[in-house]
């Protein structure tokens, strides 16, 4: 799915965190628990997370876009996460989750739309990200959000 860029009016609920090294472990252990039992559930265990977390912010994606990509932290956890990397000189989600008892809350419209409006102003015009089928809900907030199937 892709989505035309620009600039976004959200008001800004929650506290916005940029991802860094000393983060990893708390968004590794929401992305865990949030793909836990579900089609898109890849890594069995906190170390694999941990792996792929650090695979996503040390560019084995794509160059990642720091600058872009987010997470809430709530009651000392990561609530919600966003990832941003530049796959064929485009920015994509690589990935984006909310742990399972903060769904519902608008978090992960927050983050697509602070990606969104901070990709704009850095001078990119479309996002892209990929998204299983069956995952019906996320379907319908992106598309909520202007993203189209391509």
């Amino acid at each position: 799915m892709t989505c035309k860029l620009e600039e976004q009016l959200f008001s800004a609920t929650y506290l916005l965190k940029s991802i860094t090294q000393q983060d990893i472990t708390k968004v590794a252990a929401t992305m865990l628990e949030a793909y836990e039992g579900t089609v898109d559930q890849q890594e069995e265990t906190l170390q694999e997370a941990i792996l792929e977390v650090e695979k996503i912010i040390n560019d084995g994606y794509g160059p990642f876009i720091a600058e872009a990509s987010y997470w809430i932290e709530m009651n000392d956890e990561a609530a919600a996460v966003i990832c941003i990397n530049l796959w064929n000189k485009k920015p994509l989600i690589t990935e984006i989750y909310t742990g399972k008892k903060f769904l519902h809350q608008g978090m992960a419209s927050t983050l697509i739309r602070a990606s969104m409006d901070r990709l704009t102003r850095m001078g990119y015009d479309e996002l892209a990200l990929n998204v299983t089928a069956e995952n019906s809900n996320a379907l319908q907030l992106y598309e909520k959000l202007g993203f189209v199937q391509e």
